[in-house]
Formats: structure tokens, C-alpha cells, sequence
């Protein structure tokens, strides 16, 4: 049973406990925001994550002349650590590619590409044979970003605002750490029932509260903090519109729904990440420092399997690049010294093996030639 008290915002500061800036150090992204608060009230947490990661002008991936995805950035992700990454992922391609009868038109399609080096990553690792028919297309909505990565890849490939109105007949899409940044909803069991966190402005950003149908069955504890879904089917629907036939690919970090919503996860997964440092407040730097929260594996292949999609359920990174590697460490011409230490540290599993899952979806009749 629900209890009618007011909800305990105790939880909330104690899953987010790294204290907030100094008063009046404010981003100019921040700015913007407490005017929003101030003319229209408190914003959603989903609200204002989508504004901080993706303003048109100020957003986090809207400076695209800002390495932060490197060692002197913010984050390393597997395509930072080196090409073999992209070399592999052209592995399982080429291996789709034959599969399915090596057709002569063949469309790659990415999304959420940030400086383009997997792009370039994937076609350096394509056959000559596959190279010659492919096309490859990102899909990047910031204008900003569109810019920077058509002037970065030039003619090699074409970046579009948004998926294509006609499909081609087969093809494969990428998607490398894109889901888990995804502006979702945070919630607060206080007092007995369920809370959606907002976002307000008093002498800062402060958290509130208002009401939710969001639930879950079972016990929480009071203070109990989580997130909820983002938009995933406002993600997939409009990809399905790149190609008849194909494969769909996501790699990230993330959890099935029992250990997402397990009661002793009480502070949820979302965290910040600025200069390698995790510790940092949600409210600090809005624009300048990535938001980022676990995928929820379990809600994505729901989804697609809703969107009529055949869904390969997830595996480990470390499993999945082996199974691609596996022609390639063992042929006449085999990872060199540098390749083979990049291969080891995507496949660790104190590094990035264990730490990240590969989903792989097909639609329509499709030959997964895998693994």
C-alpha cells in the first residue's frame, strides 16, 4: 500500500554523494537550463539529461572538436583502444556478408559515431570484394557533429540527420556505446510508494519529486534509487527503415532486469564521467561532462522482439570478438605484437571483455553466418 507522506529526498542525495560545485560555478548549458526551470518548473531527470548530453549548441556531443572520448579525455572506449576493434566487427561483417550470398549491393549503416574512427576502423578491415560494394552511412542527428564528420571521412562516407525514408535491400548497423547514453527517468521509493525525480533551482539545481505510475513487484528499501527505461523504441523503429533485410548491432555496458532492479542495488547505475573521474555530481558542468547509465539488456530485446525483430540474446564482448577473431589468429597472417596486446585488453575480463555485452538483431530472413 501506498503511503501518503511526502517522499524523503535522502535517498536521492545519498546515490548521488559527491558534493556539487561551488555556488555560482555554473556551465553556460546550466545557465540555459535554470532559465527553462525558472519559466517553466522542474524538468524531468530524462528532461534535463537529454538537454545536457544533447543541446543542439551546448550539449555534450555537440563539441565535436573536444577529444573526449581518448586517454586525455573523459572516457576510453573500445575503439580507443586501437583499430582492431573496428577490424573485428569487419570480421563478423564480411562473415554476414557471405553468408547471405554475397550480394552486390550492400549498406553499413552507424549511429552514435562520435569522431568517426570507427567508421574508418571497419572499412581499413573490409576485403577489397566487400569494400567495392559497400556503402557507408552514419547517421548522426547534431548538426554540429554531421559537419565535423563530413569534412573528417570526406568522400569515403555519407552522414545523414536522421535514418533513410527508402531501405536498402541488405545490410548491417553498428551502434557502439549508444544506448547507455540514452536520457532516461530516475526513480525514488520513499515512504512506501514510487517517486519520478525532478529536476528544480533554488540556490542550485536541487532534486524534487512528483507522482509516477512507475513500479516494481517486490521490496524495496526506503531511499531506494533507480533508473527506468529510456526511449528504446523511439530508437529502433526508425532504424528499421535502413534496410529490407539485415543485422543490427549494439555494443555496451549493461545488466539483464533482475540484477538492474535487484533490491541491493539501492543508488542505481547512472554515473558521470569528466577528465576519467567518476567523481561527480549529475547537476555539475551540464554540457561538459558525459551522463551514462547501464543498458537494461532484458527492455532492449523486449522491444525489438516487439518490433518484430529476431533477437541473438547477449554475450560478453570477451566471447563475441573472440568468436570473431577466431579465422584471423589463426590464418597465414596473424595479429602483430601491437594488434594482438589491443586484442587482449578487449577481451579481458578486467578490462573491457567482461564489462561489455554484444546484442546482435535480425530483421527479416537473414542468415546470421555467426559464430
Amino acid at each position: 500500500m501506498n503511503d501518503a507522506r511526502a517522499p524523503d529526498l535522502e535517498g536521492l542525495r545519498r546515490a548521488f554523494s559527491y558534493p556539487q560545485s561551488a555556488q555560482g560555478a555554473i556551465s553556460d548549458l546550466g545557465q540555459k537550463i535554470r532559465t527553462e526551470i525558472g519559466e517553466k518548473g522542474a524538468l524531468s531527470f530524462a528532461e534535463f539529461m537529454a538537454r545536457s548530453l544533447y543541446h543542439p549548441e551546448l550539449g555534450y556531443y555537440s563539441r565535436p572538436d573536444t577529444a573526449t572520448v581518448s586517454k586525455n579525455g573523459d572516457f576510453m572506449t573500445s575503439v580507443s583502444v586501437g583499430p582492431v576493434f573496428g577490424k573485428l566487427l569487419a570480421l563478423r561483417i564480411e562473415r554476414l556478408w557471405q553468408a547471405n550470398g554475397a550480394p552486390a549491393e550492400f549498406s553499413i549503416f552507424e549511429i552514435g559515431a562520435h569522431d568517426g574512427s570507427l567508421a574508418r576502423d571497419i572499412l581499413s578491415g573490409l576485403s577489397e570484394e566487400l569494400r567495392k560494394v559497400t556503402r557507408y552511412q552514419i547517421i548522426e542527428p547534431l548538426k554540429k557533429q554531421r559537419d565535423h564528420l563530413r569534412k573528417k571521412l570526406a568522400a569515403d562516407v555519407r552522414v545523414l540527420a536522421a535514418a533513410p525514408k527508402s531501405p536498402t535491400p541488405f545490410g548491417v548497423l553498428v551502434a557502439n556505446e549508444l544506448i547507455d547514453a540514452l536520457p532516461l527517468p530516475l526513480y525514488l521509493f520513499s515512504n512506501g510508494a514510487w517517486h519520478e525525480a525532478t529536476v528544480t533551482w533554488e540556490d542550485g539545481f536541487e532534486w524534487s519529486t512528483r507522482p509516477t505510475s512507475f513500479s516494481l513487484p517486490g521490496d524495496y528499501p526506503e531511499g531506494y534509487v533507480t533508473e527506468g527505461r529510456p526511449d528504446l523504441n523511439g530508437l529502433l523503429s526508425p532504424l528499421l527503415n535502413c534496410f529490407q533485410r539485415g543485422l543490427l548491432i549494439f555494443v555496451d555496458y549493461g545488466l539483464d532486469e533482475p540484477s538492474l532492479y535487484h533490491p541491493s542495488r539501492t543508488a542505481g547505475t547512472l554515473r558521470c564521467y569528466r577528465n576519467h573521474s567518476t567523481k561527480l555530481h549529475p547537476f555539475d558542468h551540464p554540457g561538459e561532462q558525459d551522463l551514462t547509465a547501464d543498458v537494461n539488456f532484458s527492455a532492449l530485446e523486449e522491444v525489438a522482439r516487439t518490433l518484430g525483430l529476431s533477437v541473438i540474446p547477449a554475450m560478453s564482448q570477451s566471447r563475441y570478438l573472440t568468436h570473431c577473431a577466431k579465422e584471423w589468429l589463426l590464418s597465414s597472417d596473424p595479429p602483430d605484437a601491437h594488434e594482438l596486446r589491443q586484442f587482449q585488453t578487449l577481451i579481458h575480463p578486467s578490462q573491457f571483455g567482461n564489462r561489455f555485452y554484444v546484442m546482435e538483431m535480425m530483421q527479416g530472413e537473414v542468415a546470421p553466418g555467426f559464430p
